[in-house]
């Protein structure tokens, strides 16, 4: 039965060929399982903490597998916060697989995220900075992996702490009054409590106001292009990803099925899907490429609608909603040289007689020079993404804002009950749900359950 006392190891650089590979070890027996395949054990031994090491690596039958350098760490200044050692060695799968067998002869091999469940449990770490080097690993941008690098050094923990401290003083006076109820003691000040109620409450919601866009930080912005076939759809496609990603040809109906890429816009991740064109077809396979596209303009973030301008002069009506978006295509064959502005798009427009009091389409073009500037610059502002700052911190994981949520709504009660005069104890009673909402998030209270679920999301290594 494996136990989180036991000694682990793991490769904890990238597969493949390179020009060094690590192997991690944490436990009680992890310097001397390397002392006894190592050519210089004394002076491991001997060796402070932060220090390196240099020589050989033998297999179980004293082979040399290559020469290393060992980087050690004592407990408890190391990340697991127990003894760990990291072996570095040359980049070859062979070589570093053949050192991970001969250590698993002696200790196992770590499951995915648990030296960081270790850092965790060993207070090096709390829950949302553990959660942070998942999301730090797996950014896909530079604003992402900002938000993973501000969670990590602490200003959401800091931020969440000073609120679970506000709720958790507004409890003990509830308390104390409600022990010392038949005492002749002072009354508690109502209104001084409301008030302090009412700042947290705001607090609360501020952040989770904050944080909405927290997502788009986390796992990308989906945006969904759509329209009639041979609008321009997969050309779009691939100016937005700077490459011929999709097939692009006159022939209406080339493509059939989605396809799907990621790109950065403005240090932000955005996951592009072409889609199939949408017309009346009775072609099975471009109905079946129709109806994904139908799924995917029903779950992305932002769908963009592409028309032709005899299309749009056809029906100028734009697609309601703050997720739709409408563009029209093609703008390099109708006489511009480059991005009209605004004035000069309006006039253009009503002159080819465009009703004045419809919404105005993004002028699109995959040809000129800055042809999308326009487009991603909406995209931006109909985000309203989140501004990334040491002093107002944004949540981003899922499982922290429902239960921040959750202690919202707790506060919501808890001010309810109070100034409808339900009693102290029930005031106490919610202010006691929302303060454990908070501590699951920070993982002061958290079930085991729930731990193995976020740990095993993590890769072995890490």
């Amino acid at each position: 039965m494996q136990s989180h006392f036991d000694t682990i190891c793991a490769i904890i650089t990238p597969l493949g060929k390179g020009a060094v590979s690590t192997l991690r070890i944490s436990g009680k027996n992890a310097l001397e399982t390397i002392a006894g395949h190592f050519s210089k054990p004394d002076k491991l031994r001997l060796a402070a903490g932060h220090s390196l090491t240099f020589g050989t690596f033998y297999s179980v039958n004293s082979e040399p597998l290559d020469e290393v350098l060992i980087a050690k760490f004592v407990a408890p200044r190391s990340y697991t916060g127990e003894d760990v050692l990291e072996i570095s060695c040359h980049g070859n799968p062979l070589i570093a697989n053949s050192i991970l067998e001969t250590l698993l002869t002696s200790i196992r091999l770590a499951e995915p995220g648990e030296f960081t469940r270790r850092a965790y449990l060993n207070g090096k770490l709390d829950l949302i900075q553990a959660e942070a080097v998942g999301d730090l690993i797996d950014a896909q941008s530079s604003k992402s992996e900002t938000s993973a690098l501000l969670q990590l050094q602490g200003y959401l923990t800091k931020h969440l702490l000073e609120l679970l401290e506000g709720i958790k003083h507004a409890r003990l006076r509830m308390e104390l009054a409600i022990d010392f109820s038949d005492q002749d003691l002072p009354q508690i000040d109502l209104e001084q409590l409301e008030t302090d109620l009412e700042k947290l409450h705001s607090r609360a919601r501020n952040l989770y106001s904050d944080s909405k866009g927290g997502k788009y930080l986390r796992e990308g912005i989906r945006v969904c292009l759509s329209g009639a076939p041979n609008v321009g759809k997969s050309s779009l496609f691939n100016a937005l990803l700077r490459e011929n990603r999709a097939i692009v040809s006159p022939r209406p109906g080339t493509t059939r099925d989605y396809l799907e890429e990621s790109v950065s816009l403005e240090g932000y991740a955005m996951i592009v899907y072409d889609t199939a064109g949408l017309r009346n077809s009775t072609d099975e396979i471009e109905m079946i490429g129709i109806s994904r596209t139908r799924e995917l303009m029903e779950s992305a973030d932002f769908v963009v609608e592409l028309r032709e301008l005899p299309e749009f002069l056809a029906d100028p009506v734009s697609p309601t909603g703050n997720k739709h978006l409408l563009a029209l295509t093609k703008i390099d064959t109708l006489g511009f040289d480059q991005l009209p502005t605004e004035d000069q798009w309006q006039d253009f427009l009503l002159s080819r007689g465009c009703p004045p009091e419809v919404r105005k389409p993004i002028p699109v073009s995959s040809v000129l020079a800055g042809g999308l500037n326009l487009l991603t610059a909406e995209l931006i502002k109909r985000l309203s993404l989140p501004e990334l700052r040491t002093d107002s911190p944004i949540i981003t994981n899922t499982r922290q804002l429902a239960a921040l949520k959750e202690t919202i709504s707790c506060l919501e009660k808890a001010l309810d009950a109070l100034r409808n005069g339900l009693g102290f104890e029930f005031v106490a009673f919610d202010l006691i749900a929302g303060a454990s909402a908070l501590q699951q998030i920070l993982g002061i209270s958290t079930p085991d359950d729930l731990l193995g679920e976020i740990f095993s999301n993590f890769c072995v290594g890490k």
